[in-house]
């Protein structure tokens, strides 16, 4: 009798890291949500500021450190709160083995296994761990590492590979490798090693971040070095002053605003049971166009049910063969047929997905007498009973159960065969048969039609890319006449466009293939990975979706890749994303989600990069032409706070599923642009006239920051066009806001009373910037429209459209 493990063993195992862990955790650590959301560029930025601003005793224009700590703070919070959540989700999905320790059965996580245990396997278990056959003997299914549906004979001594299913006995194995030394690990280690993950969001704003890095510290520096050496400010007024125009080109808010949209997407996610192990792939899933499918566990359930039963004689006639048996008046009807599966299914104890819709279809009584079984196995491909005074009964393929040739049953199987069905023959015999051998006299009774069960909700879902011009590619191991008639009962378009890719044996054929076919079967593991990236070559971002560890190295080469929770660890160590519960029907939510976040983010980009554009155009006017830069750190702070950072958040709840393009960056500038120019050119005219006429410096802030707020949130009406109710009360409100704080705190923000012509003035200019603002945006994208159309004749009428509609 095997006893397995002692406890000593076991922790002498673990304290020697001999442990099936995985060492691939899905979050960060709590540490590293801290590190990373603290030890950025920017706050380290603040502090130098904050620093400054204390050492020349200006504490008022400390404030802005406070909207930086609450940033951080909320940054820390959200992360931990969806870590919290996705981490509970992954407890709940992990898997469980028994083992046998102390000479006793336990059951434990999977993770918590040690080499040299003692491991039960049955029928539908997944072997944790590599392992060697002990004891009893098992059939399994490797197709999870190999792409072949075969089922594997394992015997005494004997290996199994992990992620491999049990699909018949019952085993005792002892753990050969664990963690990183199993076979499916090596092969996840070898793809994420290689993996690239690339995002279009996270390139632009570090493309944005390391521009505003580069430009800040020499143009705070010639800053001060202008107020205090040329001008002739005191110490304190050039520190403050330099500190003003630093704080406005630091878009501290959007590192802050993308994070948190991003983890508030995953945790939005978490609750739909998707598991999102990458932030950026929300964003770059929102962009795919072309989706590569496989059909089992993504548009089919993985089991099967019976379609139909046909007698033989009304399956023959329907399917007008050559060669028509002669009506037999002993021939079965309906009724007996049904007695016969009823009786198999009471002594067959075979467990798989076709016996399972069998037992469903055909409830298992007792009502003839066993002689003896005839057991199932993967070289015979049949199976069966011979009854006493019944004779043998046997189940299974056509060309197993008559190698001699019956070309009338075969004929007959391959034409239901081509509309997406498995053919199972039920065959009697009078004879009562030898063992496991044929009977004489074997005559087909019945044809059992089964089929793959097709996702409930996968026509919706396909519907629902065709709808969004993604194009599918259904990518399959099986037979491609089978799966594209599969397919086309889900709905898929253009199903019947389908290839054998056994026939594709140069790059070029297979590159035209990707281009013309929508359906692809008897694809192999590389097959798929050339395919991804045949596709790729042509210019399109392509998801991918796969639960083996055959796919894994097409998931690593997609640009996103989705997992099954019910498929193998390697794949869902590899995937992007991981649908917990196994719907597809979970796609679309992802999809607009991601769409969701990116245009959010994408928008208040704008309204960050306003700030920031302005800031240092008004930094390079003052240096060159001014005398005083016209804001104070704790102004800057107040229409932040109202004109970007509190409107933004609030404008980011709401759900933008509009299709997204390739156009991050140039959408963020074209956005941003006018609004910053006109605010710049805004307060460079008040600069001018205060200089020139009124020489005051607080007549010139007080003027500044009027007219700045105003325009700026006149900017939002622009940047979040069209505006519906819920815009005009957040927009509307924070200017109500923004100017009862200005008459409130009048005193702290150091505002001050303006002369009858600068009242005039800056009426003026409240008056007519937010126009010119409008004028200006319109006039560059028509000008950007216009260039579009001539790299892409015919987009020009469809983007002024799009314009019009906007407007309206």
């Amino acid at each position: 009798m095997l006893t397995g493990l002692t406890d000593e063993q076991v922790n002498e195992r673990i304290e020697q890291g001999k442990v099936n862990a995985d060492e691939n955790p899905n979050t960060r650590t709590y540490k590293q949500i801290v590190r990373e959301n603290t030890l950025t560029f920017f706050n380290f930025l603040n502090l130098v500021l904050l620093i400054l601003v204390l050492m020349v005793g200006s504490y008022k224009n400390a404030f802005f450190v406070g909207i930086i700590i609450i940033n951080t703070l909320i940054g820390i919070a959200q992360e931990i709160r969806a870590k919290k959540t996705i981490d509970k989700l992954a407890i709940l999905t992990a898997k469980k083995s028994i083992v046998i320790r102390e000479g006793k059965k336990w059951t434990v996580p999977t993770e918590d296994l040690v080499l040299d245990d003692l491991v039960c396997l049955k029928t539908g278990d997944q072997v944790p761990a590599d392992a060697k056959v002990l004891e009893g003997s098992v059939e399994v299914n490797e197709s999870l590492l190999t792409g072949e549906s075969d089922n594997l004979p394992k015997n005494v001594g004997d290996e199994l590979f992990s992620g491999s299913f049990v699909t018949s006995g019952e085993a005792c194995c002892q753990i050969i490798h664990v963690g990183k030394d199993n076979y499916a690990a090596q092969i996840t280690s070898e793809a994420k090693e290689f993996k690239r993950h690339n995002s279009e969001l996270k390139n632009s704003l570090n493309a944005i971040l390391k521009v505003i890095s580069i430009i800040i510290v020499p143009l705070g520096a010639l800053l001060f070095y202008k107020q205090y050496y040329v001008v002739g400010n005191t110490f304190k007024d050039s520190i403050v002053s330099m500190v003003a125009g630093v704080l406005g080109m630091i878009p501290e808010g959007l590192v802050l605003l993308t994070s948190v949209a991003l983890t508030l997407g995953a945790l939005v996610l978490a609750n739909k049971k998707t598991l999102v192990q990458e932030l950026y792939c929300i964003e770059t899933l929102a962009r795919v166009d072309t989706l590569c499918l496989d059909k089992t566990g993504t548009i089919t359930e993985g089991t099967m049910c019976v379609e139909r039963v046909e007698p033989w004689s009304e399956a023959s006639e329907n399917k007008d063969t050559d060669e028509i048996p002669t009506e037999d008046e002993d021939e079965p009807d309906l009724h007996e047929i049904e007695n016969m599966m009823a009786n198999l299914m009471y002594v067959l104890k075979d467990q798989n997905a076709t016996i399972d819709a069998l037992r469903k279809r055909f409830p298992a009584k007792s009502s003839m007498t066993l002689e003896h079984i005839v057991p199932f196995s993967s070289d015979r491909k049949y199976s069966g009973a011979v009854f006493e005074d019944n004779g043998t009964y046997l189940m299974g393929a056509a060309q197993f159960l008559f190698p001699e040739g019956r070309e009338d049953i075969l004929d007959v199987c391959q034409n239901y065969a081509e509309e997406g069905l498995r053919v199972l023959v039920l065959a009697h015999s009078t004879q009562m048969a030898e063992g496991t051998e044929l009977p004489e006299n074997l005559e087909p009774a019945a044809l059992l039609l089964l089929t793959d069960v097709i996702r409930e909700e996968a026509p919706d879902t396909l519907q629902f890319f065709d709808s969004q011009e993604v194009d599918l590619k259904v990518i399959s191991g099986d037979d491609p006449v089978t799966v594209s008639a599969i397919a086309k009962r889900a709905g898929l378009k253009n199903a019947e466009n389908y290839v054998d890719a056994t026939t594709l044996e140069t790059e070029e054929q297979l590159e035209e293939a990707v281009a013309k076919y929508s359906v692809f079967g008897r694809v192999t593991p590389q097959q798929k990975k050339e395919m991804v990236q045949a596709l790729q070559k042509q210019g399109h971002t392509v998801a991918m979706t796969g639960d083996g560890v055959n796919d894994v190295l097409a998931l690593k080469e997609a640009d996103c890749s989705i997992a099954m929770a019910q498929g193998s660890d390697a794949a869902k160590n590899i995937a992007n994303v991981v649908l917990l519960d196994s719907n597809f029907a979970s796609m679309p939510h992802i999809v607009n989600q991601g769409r969701r976040v990116v245009n959010n983010i994408r928008t208040a980009a704008s309204m960050f990069l306003i700030k920031t554009m302005f800031s240092v155009m008004l930094s390079l006017l003052t240096i060159f032409f001014g005398n005083a830069y016209p804001f104070e750190p704790i102004q800057m702070s107040l229409i932040s706070a109202c004109a970007v950072g509190i409107p933004t958040f609030l404008l980011a709840q709401e759900n933008n599923y509009d299709k997204i393009d390739h156009t991050f960056l140039r959408h963020v500038f074209l956005n941003a642009f006018p609004a910053a120019l006109t605010i710049t050119s805004c307060v460079f005219a008040v600069m001018l006239v205060c200089q020139n006429v009124y020489h005051s410096n607080d007549m010139l802030s007080t003027a500044c920051v009027l007219v700045t707020g105003w325009n700026y949130m006149a900017a939002l009406k622009t940047v979040y066009a069209p505006l519906n109710t819920y815009r005009k009360v957040i927009i509307y409100g924070m200017q109500f806001i923004f100017f009862s704080a200005a008459v409130i705190f009048q005193k702290l923000l150091g505002l001050g009373s303006l002369d009858f012509g600068m009242i005039i003035l800056v009426f003026i200019l409240m008056t007519f910037a937010p126009l010119l603002i409008d004028v200006i945006t319109s006039w560059i994208k028509g000008v950007y429209a216009k260039s579009l159309d001539k790299e892409n004749p015919g987009k020009f009428t469809s983007f002024v459209n799009k314009l019009s509609r906007k407007k309206k």
